[in-house]
């Protein structure tokens, strides 16, 4: 047997078992296979999908997930260089091609496990009568999906890189591929996802006993929604801004309707915020932290549109746990990898405001969820909170002009049971609130005076339009009864000053999501063609989660390479189109001779 076929098979026999409905998130790894009694029955591809969800929630992708997409941004600095030195490294801008996270192995082995179950789906059709075209066309649609996400990590991360759809499945073929464009991989992504997304499954029927696996399937697994803001959000950076507005539109009215399915939320609560359907932070009297539980202590919010699931319930040990969030942003049991810039840390208790608007008066629940501002060592409080929480944030006034800051509540993990390796806060991928603020920047885009104030009556409505999904998202979390809006459009009323008030909720919102980084990217690519100042935006933010890497940061991203990472190495060594296309901005790391 070649040795790419041992490789398939033994990653196939660590995937998820599938024996019925509830089993699909759980770990059971499965007999030792061979490849001639595999690929017969519809259980065989839904194994080997299951076993995408798994590998993606291990260590080795999450982690990148967090470093690519957050730890160069303003939020995140080091706070113990001596735990991780390649993350060290990373945080400083000393990455070079021999630094680990420049490592795709993972992402490329979720990859060809997707293009390897496409390739067998209708093969396997003709030998398992009871696999019918709609299953068929929904597990292709689910695996070109997984597939397209970790593409698209990829090209966010690397730029260029090596595109295939082919299934890799002995020694004869050829593993060394040449790399493609940003632009032709994300053409492709969009291409493939909207062959597929009629055919994905639109929502899973849930089960009365609320400890089922299958429970999570709509946000656990990826569906047409989420296909739907992949497709936001890869439009949004292909600067097609009706096609971003019209997927998000989508998902937006789909979660109106879900909402009032939904018998825990009072619908008039939604009003608030402009009918967008989105968790109020306020639970009772003059207490807050609501949307901060259910979406991140408890996961699965009705927000959600997919995360990685680490299930709450059996065997802590025997389950997947998240790892990195744990080692990163610390746990009770250990000191975090990294901690969050005085910059945004500092912003309420300090009433800096350079984060969390001055126009709030600290009033913005954000801004003392995400931190555990009184413990030592500092520590980031999403995705490291123990469960069941939840999280409470207590005013004894709650008026905007004579505040008294309560206290805030919830441990991290590592009470007892729930120690550094049994950490189940989700890895959330996409959300609500993350999609309405795409659609928000969209409509700022689509402004076309770029100079002086919006006069037309077309471009202020789409600044109006942009204005009320920003407003919506902050209303949300401002920590006010009875509730009023804090932002005004009074100095709001250029294009650049909309793009930066959605950049601004953006970062607030989805801080230390793996987000800001990649917003930071995009709006360099955008700008840099008729900017004569490389990457103004990106550089005049990253330099503030240091005083100590201000100068480093304004040398690194004076080069628009400077903002995707090197290819690993050890994988330059084995294919000489990479060397070929290795990012100049970085050295190999290795002595020359």
């Amino acid at each position: 047997m070649k040795t790419i076929r041992k490789y398939i098979l033994g990653a196939m026999a660590l995937t998820l078992g599938l024996t019925s409905c509830g089993d699909y998130l759980d770990v059971k790894p499965r007999d030792i296979i061979t490849l001639e009694n595999f690929w017969n029955e519809k259980s065989d591809i839904e194994s080997v999908i299951a076993g995408c969800y798994t590998v993606m929630a291990e260590e080795e992708i999450t982690a990148r997930m967090m470093i690519w997409g957050e730890f160069r941004s303003e939020n995140v600095n080091i706070a113990d260089e001596t735990k991780d030195p390649s993350l060290t490294l990373a945080l400083k801008e000393g990455i070079n091609a021999t630094n680990w996270y420049t490592n795709w192995r993972a992402f490329y082995n979720v990859i060809n496990r997707c293009n390897t179950a496409i390739y067998y789906a209708n093969e396997v059709a003709s030998k398992d009568p009871s696999y019918t075209a709609s299953e068929v066309g929904a597990h292709i649609a689910e695996a070109t999906a997984i597939r397209s996400l970790m593409y698209w990590y990829l090209i966010r991360t690397f730029r260029n890189v090596p595109y295939t759809e082919e299934a890799f499945l002995d020694d004869t073929q050829q593993f060394a591929i040449p790399v493609s464009s940003f632009d032709d991989v994300l053409g492709k992504l969009i291409a493939s996802l909207e062959a597929v997304k009629d055919n994905a499954v639109s929502s899973y029927p849930e089960v009365s006993d609320e400890n089922s696996l299958a429970n999570y399937y709509n946000t656990g697994r990826i569906t047409r929604w989420a296909i739907y803001a992949m497709l936001s959000d890869m439009y949004l950076w292909q600067q097609n801004y009706d096609k971003c507005i019209e997927y998000s539109q989508a998902i937006i009215d789909y979660k109106k309707e879900k909402i009032k399915e939904n018998k825990k939320y009072n619908l008039s609560d939604f009003d608030k915020f402009g009918g967008y359907p989105i968790i109020p932070t306020r639970s009772r009297e003059n207490t807050y932290g609501n949307a901060f539980t259910e979406i991140f202590i408890k996961g699965n919010s009705i927000e959600s549109i997919f995360e990685l699931n680490y299930t709450k319930t059996g065997n802590a040990a025997n389950s997947p746990s998240n790892v990195p969030a744990s080692n990163f942003y610390g746990n009770m049991d250990r000191s975090p990898f990294v901690t969050y810039s005085s910059y945004v840390g500092l912003d309420e208790t300090q009433e800096t405001y350079r984060v969390y608007d001055s126009q709030n008066k600290g009033l913005d629940a954000r801004g003392y969820e995400n931190f555990y501002s009184n413990w030592t060592p500092a520590m980031i409080r999403k995705f490291t909170i123990a469960y069941p929480g939840p999280l409470q944030i207590y005013f004894t006034s709650a008026s905007v002009d004579n505040i008294t800051k309560g206290i805030s509540s919830g441990l991290p993990y590592g009470t007892g049971k729930e120690y550094a390796s049994y950490n189940k806060s989700n890895w959330i991928i996409y959300r609500l609130t993350d999609v309405m603020l795409m659609q928000a920047e969209a409509y700022a885009l689509k402004i076309a005076e770029t100079e002086g104030n919006v006069s037309s009556d077309v471009d202020k409505n789409y600044l109006q339009k942009a204005f009320n999904l920003v407003n919506a998202v902050n209303k949300r979390s401002v920590m006010q009864y009875p509730l009023k809006d804090t932002l005004t459009t009074a100095n709001i009323k250029t294009k650049k000053a909309i793009t930066d008030l959605v950049y601004q909720e953006r970062n607030r919102e989805l801080m230390f999501e793996g987000k800001r980084y990649y917003d930071l990217v995009r709006r360099s690519l955008r700008e840099n063609p008729t900017s004569s100042i490389k990457n103004e935006y990106l550089r005049s933010q990253a330099k503030n989660k240091s005083t100590a890497l201000e100068n480093t940061i304004n040398t690194r991203f004076a080069l628009e390479d400077a903002l995707f990472w090197p290819y690993y190495n050890d994988e330059v060594k084995i294919n000489q189109y990479l060397r070929e296309a290795q990012n100049r901005a970085y050295s190999s790391g290795e002595t020359e001779e």
